[in-house]
């Protein structure tokens, strides 16, 4: 689920950043893939900054990289807990691929956006790198999909709604808890790719 992403370089997000009161802009990047950095969101004291982290941790006692997490069970699980109570984000993008299996191995690509092509800002957890020399890193949260997205996949990435910034970023952990629910169906579109 959500091993892409589009950032684009587009006049929606640049408003939506302005309008914040940070005017730095993500690197336009139509095929954001783990290992790569990205421009997110993140608390400063009662205020909000921007910083650049690479996307997907690896953890010491896995074989892969994880680039997401359950955001159902994201204060419970040891490689998250902490990170969801101390260090949240959001990751600003234009939308994100799904690949749906279409049979006979065969799958299609999708790229889901907002219906009106509004910035979308991803719920994120960071981790600091474990030298000084190492980037910074996050996991996007997933959530169960929406009537419309399940078309396409059994998991969305949690999609925070612009009301709920503030919760997300700058308020307790079980504020936050209150952000973790799909946006509803009629925001999204999905398009072959």
């Amino acid at each position: 689920m959500c091993g892409r992403m589009n950032v684009i370089d587009d006049p929606n997000v640049r408003g939506f950043m302005d309008a914040l009161g940070i005017p730095v802009y993500p690197n336009a990047n139509a095929d954001f893939r783990p290992t790569n950095e990205t421009l997110l969101l993140v608390p400063n004291g009662q205020d909000i900054a921007s910083t650049t982290m690479s996307w997907g941790i690896q953890p010491s006692w896995s074989k892969t990289l994880l680039i997401n997490a359950k955001s159902e069970t994201i204060n419970e699980k040891t490689t998250f807990k902490k990170a969801f109570e101390q260090h949240r984000a959001l990751v600003v993008c234009s939308g994100w691929y799904e690949w749906k299996d279409e049979g006979k191995a065969k799958k299609q690509k999708y790229l889901v956006q907002h219906s009106l092509k509004q910035p979308m800002l991803m719920a994120a957890v960071c981790f600091a790198g474990k030298s000084p020399q190492d980037k910074n890193q996050f996991v996007t949260l997933t959530c169960a999909p929406n009537k419309k997205l399940k078309q396409v996949h059994h998991r969305m990435p949690l999609i925070i709604h612009s009301d709920e910034i503030d919760n997300w970023l700058l308020a307790d952990s079980q504020q936050a808890l209150q952000a973790i629910h799909p946006i509803e169906s009629e925001a999204f579109q999905f398009e072959t790719c």
